[in-house]
C-alpha cells in the first residue's frame, strides 16, 4: 500500500529535539496524572442504553478522625452516553498530537484523523473514522466532576472542577480522503521537504481542550508513558491497570491496596462483584502485564493478603518495564535548582540532582529538611547543606512525626471541617439545652399557678375532680402522687374549656 503525503506523524522526527528523550532518542509520549487516577470510561465496548452517569471514589485515611471521600461522577449526554475503553484509548491519542502540535502550548490543536489512526495503530478504514468521530463528539459532551479529586500542580492541593474535557471539535469531511498514489511514492522516495513541521499544509480539523484540563497539562503534571507498550495491550482492563500503577509506581517497587476499592473505584470493575469473582476478573489483565514484564510474577497467596472476613489486600511488585517518569519543564528545573542552592547546596551539585532525581522526590527531601531545621534537629547542625544532599542521593527514610505538607494540608482542611461540624453541633446542643431548660421553667411555673388555682377551690370542687379521675383510673387510688398530677391535669383542662362534653365550667365567672 503506498504511504500517503501527510503531515508528519508521531513516529516520525525522531532526531527532533522537542518530540524525542535526548537519551533515548525515541518520541516521548505523555499522560496526564488525573487521568491516570479514576477511570473517566466505561470498560465495555459499549454503555447499556439509558445510562448516562458513571461515580467513583475512594478514601484518603487521616490519622485522626473520617477519612476524606475523594469523587469522580462522569456525566454523558442522552445522545453520545458515556465514553467506552475505545475512547478512553482515542484520549490519549489526543495528549500525544498536543505534544506533538504544539507542546502544550495551545489549547487549540490542528490534526488529521489519519494521523490520529496510525498513532493508534488501528486500521484505515471507515469504521475507524467514524469510531474517531463518535469519540470526539462523545468528549465534547462529557463532563467530568471531580470533588476533593483534581490536583491542582499549581496549587499543589486536592480542589473540585467540573469541566467538560473537549470545548469544541471541528473535523472537515474531505480529509478522509486518500492522499494520491503519486504523493505517497514521492514520500517514499525521500523527496518529501520538511521544515520543523513539514511542508504539508496544516490540517484542517481541530479540537481545543477545556480550560481546567489544558492548564494541568501546562502546569507539568504529565508522565511519560510507553505509548508502543499501552497499545499493545489486548484488553481493556490491562490497560486501565496499566496506566493507574504506572503512575503509582513513583519511587517504589511494591504497591498495596484494598481489593475492592482498588478494582472497583481505580479500575473500573462492578461493585455488586464479590472478592472471588473481583480477582477472576483482574487475573487475565495481571497476567498480561507480567508476561509484558511489566509486573512481576507473583501467586495467588502472595498476590491476595486477608484482612478480614471478606476484606482482602491486593500487591503488585515492580517488574523491569514498571518504571513512571514525570518529568520537569525548564522552569521547573530552573525553580527546582534554586530550591536547591537556597538552602546552600552548590550550583553544580543541584544541577547534578534535578537532572539525576524526580522532582517530586526533590521536593519531599527539601519538605523533610525544613521541617527538621523547624525542629532544630542537631542532624543538621554541622553541615545543613551536606545533609540535604545525602538524605536525596541515599533516599533517608523520613524522620519520626514527620507529616508531608500535601497531607498536612488535607488533614488541616479536614480537622477543620470536622471542627466547624462540633462546633455546630456543640451550638445545636447549647440551644437545645436552653429551650428544654426554658420549657421545664415554664412547666414548673404551670403547676405552681395549677397549685395555687386548686388551693383556691372550694372542698366540693376538688372533690368532684377527685372522683373524676379516679373513675377514670381506678389503679390510681394509692399513688398520691400521680393522683395529685391527674387533678392538676384536669383543672387546666377545664380552666382551659377543654372539659369533658356536657360537663359545666368550675368557675363559670372566673375570667382565667
Amino acid at each position: 500500500m503506498d504511504k500517503p503525503d501527510r503531515d508528519p506523524s508521531l513516529f516520525d522526527d525522531a532526531d527532533d529535539p522537542e518530540l524525542t528523550d535526548e537519551k533515548t532518542a525515541e518520541p516521548v509520549f505523555k499522560d496526564e496524572l488525573n487521568l491516570a487516577e479514576f477511570p473517566i470510561a466505561s470498560l465495555a465496548d459499549r454503555v447499556p442504553d439509558g445510562q448516562t452517569t458513571l461515580v467513583f471514589e475512594d478514601r484518603l485515611d487521616r490519622r485522626d478522625g473520617p477519612p476524606i471521600v475523594r469523587r469522580l461522577t462522569i456525566m454523558g449526554t442522552a445522545k453520545h452516553g458515556l465514553p467506552t475503553s475505545m475512547d478512553d484509548e482515542i484520549l490519549v491519542g489526543l495528549i500525544q498530537l498536543t505534544k506533538r502540535w504544539n507542546n502544550f502550548t495551545e489549547p487549540k490543536v490542528k490534526f488529521s484523523r489519519y494521523e490520529l489512526i496510525e498513532l493508534l495503530g488501528w486500521p484505515q478504514t471507515g469504521q475507524s473514522y467514524r469510531r474517531i468521530e463518535e469519540a470526539l463528539h462523545r468528549w465534547v459532551g462529557i463532563v467530568l466532576s471531580y470533588e476533593n479529586a483534581w490536583w491542582d500542580n499549581t496549587e499543589k492541593s486536592w480542589v473540585d472542577e467540573n469541566f467538560h474535557v473537549l470545548d469544541n471539535v471541528t473535523l472537515f469531511d474531505k480529509e478522509r480522503r486518500r492522499p494520491s498514489r503519486s504523493a505517497g511514492a514521492a514520500q517514499e522516495a525521500g523527496v518529501r521537504k520538511r521544515g520543523k513541521r513539514g511542508n504539508a499544509p496544516p490540517p484542517l480539523s481541530s479540537f481545543k481542550w477545556n480550560e481546567v484540563i489544558f492548564r494541568s497539562f501546562q502546569s507539568g503534571n504529565l508522565k511519560q508513558i510507553d505509548l508502543e507498550f499501552y497499545l499493545k495491550l489486548r484488553l481493556p482492563t490491562t490497560k486501565r491497570l496499566f496506566r493507574f500503577l504506572d503512575k503509582r509506581f513513583y519511587r517504589v517497587d511494591r504497591l498495596e491496596f484494598d481489593l475492592r476499592t482498588f478494582a472497583c473505584e481505580h479500575v473500573g470493575l462492578s461493585r455488586s462483584y464479590k472478592p472471588t469473582e473481583l480477582k477472576r476478573r483482574l487475573r487475565p489483565a495481571i497476567a498480561e502485564l507480567e508476561q509484558q514484564g511489566f509486573l512481576e510474577a507473583m501467586s495467588e497467596e502472595d498476590r491476595y493478603l486477608r484482612k478480614a472476613r471478606g476484606s482482602w489486600q491486593i500487591v503488585f511488585l515492580r517488574g523491569p518495564r514498571g518504571r513512571s517518569t514525570i518529568e520537569p519543564t525548564a522552569e521547573e528545573r530552573l525553580e527546582l535548582m534554586a530550591m536547591l542552592t537556597n538552602r546552600g547546596v552548590t550550583s553544580r551539585i543541584a544541577v547534578e540532582l534535578v537532572e539525576r532525581y524526580p522532582p517530586e522526590m526533590l521536593r519531599a527531601k527539601v519538605a523533610i529538611f525544613d521541617w527538621m531545621a523547624g525542629q532544630d534537629d542537631k542532624r543538621l547542625a554541622r553541615n545543613p547543606a551536606g545533609y540535604l544532599v545525602a538524605s536525596i542521593r541515599d533516599d533517608y527514610q523520613a524522620p519520626e512525626g514527620y507529616i508531608p505538607p500535601d497531607d498536612a494540608e488535607v488533614l488541616a482542611r479536614a480537622e477543620a471541617s470536622v471542627a466547624e461540624e462540633e462546633r455546630r453541633r456543640r451550638e445545636a446542643e447549647i440551644e437545645a439545652d436552653e429551650r428544654l431548660r426554658a420549657e421545664e421553667a415554664a412547666e414548673v411555673a404551670r403547676i405552681a399557678e395549677l397549685r395555687t388555682r386548686w388551693d383556691a377551690l372550694s372542698s366540693a370542687d376538688r372533690e368532684a375532680i377527685k372522683a373524676q379521675v379516679k373513675a377514670a383510673h381506678p389503679g390510681l387510688r394509692r399513688s398520691r402522687v400521680a393522683l395529685e398530677r391527674f387533678c392538676l391535669e384536669t383543672l387546666d383542662a377545664r380552666l382551659n374549656g377543654q372539659g369533658p362534653p356536657g360537663q359545666p365550667f368550675l368557675f363559670p365567672d372566673d375570667d382565667a
